[in-house]
């Protein structure tokens, strides 16, 4: 079950950009930069919840501190499921920190390897259609959804 002790439900998000680039920092700290956003982030919960609802960037950019077990106090994992000249990828990352220009339309994160097998030089530096699957984390949701969600077998005695 993926929930925090309150029983409350805890989202993955997917973010999906036209195109996006990485770049090296230095050598254990890049930049990913998504371009040409959709407008939505999709969110979903893991069983018993099962909710799935869109937000906006900017309301997932301006959740990344806020509370005690925020990405800011706790870094997320993600994959990035990249495209680069016809060949697909997958990279486990660490998202250390975001920064949303809404004005270029751009999703920028540092970030670093989880499980790096090849060097800075086998990395693209052009994506095409990117794809971040962000790990869970806690939101808030109208809990009357939640509620119709979680309690399918209430029955109604009158």
């Amino acid at each position: 079950m993926n929930s925090n002790e309150n029983n409350e439900p805890k989202f993955i998000a997917i973010q999906n950009a036209h195109s996006g680039s990485i770049s090296e920092i230095n050598s254990t700290s890049y930049l990913l930069q998504l371009d040409d956003l959709s407008d939505k982030i999709i969110l979903f919960s893991d069983r018993p919840h099962r909710v799935v609802q869109a937000q906006s960037i900017d309301d997932f950019i301006g959740n990344w501190s806020s509370g005690s077990d925020s990405f800011q106090a706790d870094p997320p994992n993600a994959a990035l499921v990249i495209l680069a000249g016809g060949k697909e990828d997958v990279l486990e990352v660490e998202l250390l920190n975001s920064h949303y220009d809404r004005d270029e339309n751009r999703l920028s994160y540092n970030f670093t390897f989880l499980n790096k097998t090849s060097s800075s030089s086998d990395l693209p530096s052009n994506l095409e259609q990117p794809v971040l699957i962000i790990d869970s984390f806690p939101t808030t949701v109208n809990s009357q959804v939640t509620d119709a969600v979680t309690q399918p077998n209430v029955k109604v005695i009158g």
